[in-house]
């Protein structure tokens, strides 16, 4: 893994070739197989995942089953909501595919982030775009899930 990947993640566009080189030496790059676990629900969240190669699934246990809130592919990024608060995660994580991800400690980049205001602000508009993105996503779902239940 190389730099040259993270200019292709949103959450790192916009820095240079440094400032990537500086966020890649933090993190450690981790092999999945399909279907190990990266995080189970309620775990403990103490990183955030980018998707170098493979897919990641998404997911919560009921008691019917598994259902696949998303599916992620390189590039793409998770576990970002321990990065904001020390809750435990909200869901799961399978690998759907082999993939290798950059792991990324939170305490470690947000120790970095403090000493680096011009990486932090380009850092934190990309994942309030992503995130708002992400709700705008789940508001759909919920739009057609309720236009569905008001057939039956």
């Amino acid at each position: 893994m190389n730099a040259e990947f993270l200019k292709e993640v949103l959450l790192f566009q916009g820095l240079n070739n440094d400032q990537l080189a500086e966020i890649l030496m933090l993190g450690i790059v981790k092999d999945y197989k399909k279907g190990a676990a990266v995080f189970e629900e309620g775990a403990e969240g103490d990183r955030l995942y980018v998707i170098y190669t493979g897919a990641v699934r998404i997911s919560r246990i009921y008691e019917m089953g598994e259902e696949a809130l998303t599916v992620l592919g390189p590039g793409e990024f998770l576990g970002e909501m321990s990065f904001f608060n020390a809750e435990p995660r909200s869901a799961r994580a399978i690998a759907q595919e082999d993939a290798q991800l950059l792991e990324l400690l939170n305490a470690e980049l947000r120790s970095h982030l403090e000493g680096r205001p011009d990486v932090a602000l380009r850092f934190l508009w990309a994942f309030c775009r992503t995130l708002s993105q992400r709700v705008r996503e789940t508001n759909e779902k919920f739009t057609a899930l309720f236009a569905i239940s008001r057939v039956f």
